[in-house]
């Protein structure tokens, strides 16, 4: 093994080696990717700062290279401009320092020079919130970065020897060493701020930071109390929930509070587990998207579903077996231009999770609207059969039937009475196929006569009817609305205790509204749907249509929309 003095020896070496080998670095990729002008003092600033950690720059030029370092970092700009002024100070009294060989700060007043640089420091927290970009608070979180491994390997120093850079080898070496961590972020903040997930690795280290030192106070405090044992059992009990305040602790200061990809996923699954039948697939995977980055809002667009709002940030596509379902569009968060690795990587896994619900939903979708399309038909092809019955066949029955009758009256024949009579049977038989096809009223009078007729018995409930006469609809929804409506007003015979019942109709561009009040009881607040309530609920899902009690109103309002046209 090396002797302490190779150590030290090594660690006056390296150190500056690395820095200036780094600061190389910095100045060719600047030249090589042809940074703008305008960026030239940025990174300027961070070769300053690494040339500092070696013999080309003396020590206290620091006085200088940090306050330029946090003015023009990272974009090169002085934010705000007067910045200007204190640098140049900072300048003249570094320069000061350098030629008067240290006299300078031997004066009272050049404590203010280090109040002035924390007061650049904090003032840059405006900047990374209010006015950097996504590229630019990258960068900065490098140096945050570098800064706080630098800290805590100054303090691990500190904790293991007692002092800093003075005394044993290993505080010397670690004193030394400890300033690589800042040297390397430095050069990442700059050469490739985005290219690697800083985040993660400045959470692992605020986690770490956060929890050693606590654990590490209560090994001491319960060591010295009660032995090594009790403080290895202390920090057993304590390690969990310190971890976990820890994490919390550092996800509020690395991430502002969003949750990680797991928790976002586990939530939305959560979400479409329990939702209610009203509830849309499409909106709640939107909305637990904007929520886990933190978003205004968004868009999800799709080919069965209607898109919210308008088209704007950047696009997410939700794929399920190679297939694109849906497209998610989310804006960026005040102040940003690009979404962070940890977001793209939230947004990922919500829509691996999220593309199986989106398939089954448009499952549903395009089933239902095969249903509608069938029921459309049906009941259109059963209208033209009754009145093909009605208005052909019919007729031309009723004729053999008098050609019969006439033909048995003038030769007595039996074989003539028998086939008159066989002819009335058919007659008859063809108007029950007529009416069993669709309600006669219906089709000859049309939907408000058939209400009525329905809907009249011979009691004291008053039924009125307000529509506009007659309604052109088709044969699957008037059939629907009378069904509804004739079920609806049963339910208000049975159960409501009402005086009168109001049915209202009213013809949209693409909708029936149909609207059924009484002035009864009222819902209780726990009702539970019987078949009547099922019913209704099913005839209006048939076509394609909705039915809702509305509970705020006097009495029981049933609120159907039926739609004109299956879609």
């Amino acid at each position: 093994m090396p002797d302490a003095a190779a150590l030290i020896r090594a660690s006056e070496i390296v150190p500056p080696a690395v820095s200036l080998v780094l600061a190389l670095v910095v100045v060719g990729h600047a030249i090589a990717v042809r940074r703008p002008a305008r960026e030239a003092l940025g990174w300027v600033s961070v070769v300053l700062v690494l040339l500092g950690f070696t013999p080309v720059l003396p020590a206290s030029a620091w006085f200088f290279t940090f306050p330029l370092l946090v003015s023009v970092f990272p974009d090169g700009r002085f934010v705000p401009r007067w910045f200007v002024v204190p640098v140049a100070a900072c300048f003249v009294l570094t320069t000061g320092e350098i030629l008067s060989d240290g006299a300078w700060s031997e004066h009272p007043l050049w404590s203010g020079v280090g109040a002035g640089q924390m007061v650049l420091l904090l003032a840059q927290v405006h900047r990374y919130r209010r006015r950097s970009t996504t590229r630019e608070r990258q960068a900065v979180r490098w140096v945050i970065l570098g800064t706080l491994l630098t800290v805590a390997c100054f303090a691990a120093v500190a904790a293991a020897y007692g002092t800093i850079g003075e005394g044993p080898a290993g505080s010397v070496v670690g004193a030394r060493l400890a300033v690589l961590p800042l040297a390397v972020c430095l050069v990442g903040a700059v050469v490739n701020p985005v290219g690697l997930d800083v985040d993660r690795a400045l959470h692992a280290t605020v986690l770490v930071l956060l929890v050693v030192p606590v654990l590490a106070g209560a090994y001491a405090v319960v060591d010295g109390w009660h032995g090594p044992g009790a403080g290895a059992a202390a920090v057993g009990v304590g390690a969990v929930p310190v971890l976990a305040l820890g994490r919390r602790l550092a996800d509020w200061l690395v991430y502002r509070g969003r949750p990680s990809a797991g928790t976002a996923v586990t939530d939305m699954l959560r979400r479409l587990g329990e939702r209610a039948d009203g509830d849309s697939v499409p909106a709640i995977v939107l909305d637990a998207a904007t929520r886990a980055i933190h978003l205004d809002g968004g868009t999800i667009t799709g080919s069965w579903f209607e898109p919210v709002g308008d088209l704007t940030g950047s696009d997410f596509a939700l794929t399920y077996r190679g297939e694109r379902l849906a497209v998610l569009s989310l804006p960026h968060r005040r102040g940003e231009t690009t979404f962070t690795a940890r977001d793209r990587r939230v947004v990922e896994a919500l829509g691996v999770h999220a593309a199986p619900a989106l398939h089954g939903d448009r499952a549903l979708a395009e089933l239902a609207e095969s249903r509608q399309r069938v029921v459309a038909a049906r009941e259109e092809e059963r209208r033209r059969l009754r009145r093909d019955l009605h208005d052909h066949l019919g007729p031309t029955l009723s004729g053999l039937s008098l050609s019969a009758a006439a033909l048995a009256r003038r030769t007595g024949l039996p074989e003539a009475t028998e086939l008159h009579e066989d002819i009335k049977e058919v007659v008859a038989q063809s108007r029950e196929i007529s009416y069993g096809l669709r309600p006669p009223v219906l089709d000859d009078h049309g939907l408000v006569a058939a209400i009525r007729h329905r809907t009249s018995a011979h009691d004291d409930l008053e039924v009125r009817v307000v529509a506009t006469d007659p309604l052109v609809l088709p044969a699957a929804v008037d059939l629907a609305a009378l069904t509804i409506v004739g079920e609806a007003v049963s339910n208000v015979r049975r159960h409501a205790e009402a005086s009168s019942v109001e049915v209202s109709l009213r013809v949209d561009a693409d909708h029936l509204h149909v609207t059924v009040a009484d002035d009864g009881v009222g819902l209780p607040p726990d009702v539970r749907p019987g078949i009547g309530m099922h019913s209704i609920a099913e005839r209006a899902a048939e076509v394609g249509g909705t039915a809702r009690y509305d509970r705020t109103a006097a009495g029981t309002r049933l609120d159907v929309v039926l739609p004109l046209e299956a879609s």
